[in-house]
């Protein structure tokens, strides 16, 4: 399966249509620090299908308050049928900085669910980042619940990154299919 952006965002390129490639290809905004990143599959993937991605959704959202406004962005996925596979959303406080801003927090967070599970099997992962900068990060697992979706049974986890300190850097909600969690 290959995906593509087919605007003109400069992070376009061809993917793989697992969870670590579509986060790759679509981590990171334009002017804004990531904090908060879903990336969602409707049924699992098939690895002989062409998927195409484009911005459904580019915005500027202002404060109410008075300070740095936020930015949204939404990437739709989908077959050569036209029908939706998987969803990207990535958010974040714009900045002045020009070009992606490192997010190191959720890149590690995407590591670990990588390495902890297959990226394959990923059917959503979703992160909220509370420090994006943080090093030397510990990371905890949580099984939260097991159930049957798309015909295929899945669990659902709660990851947590904490750094030397003892704080909570990040933590993301990760749907895997059950075969990901065979011999880990």
């Amino acid at each position: 399966m290959t995906a593509m952006l087919v605007d003109e965002n400069p992070l376009a390129h061809a993917v793989l249509p697992t969870f670590s490639t579509l986060y790759d290809a679509s981590a990171g905004l334009i002017d804004a620090s990531t904090d908060e990143q879903d990336v969602v599959f409707f049924g699992p993937p098939r690895p002989t299908d062409t998927v195409v991605g484009s911005i459904r959704s580019l915005e500027r959202i202002p404060s109410t308050d008075g300070g740095p406004s936020r930015i949204a962005r939404t990437i739709d996925y989908r077959d050569v049928y036209g029908h939706l596979v998987a969803e990207v959303y990535a958010s974040g406080i714009a900045c002045d900085i020009k070009g992606p801003v490192a997010a190191s927090t959720s890149s590690a967070l995407a590591a670990h669910v990588d390495a902890s599970f297959d990226a394959d099997s990923v059917r959503r992962f979703r992160t909220r980042i509370f420090v994006s900068d943080a090093s030397r990060l510990t990371f905890t697992r949580t099984a939260v619940a097991r159930y049957l979706k798309d015909s295929e049974f899945v669990s659902d986890f709660i990851v947590s990154a904490t750094d030397d300190a003892g704080v909570t850097a990040g933590r993301a909600w990760v749907t895997v299919a059950e075969t990901a969690l065979s011999d880990r």
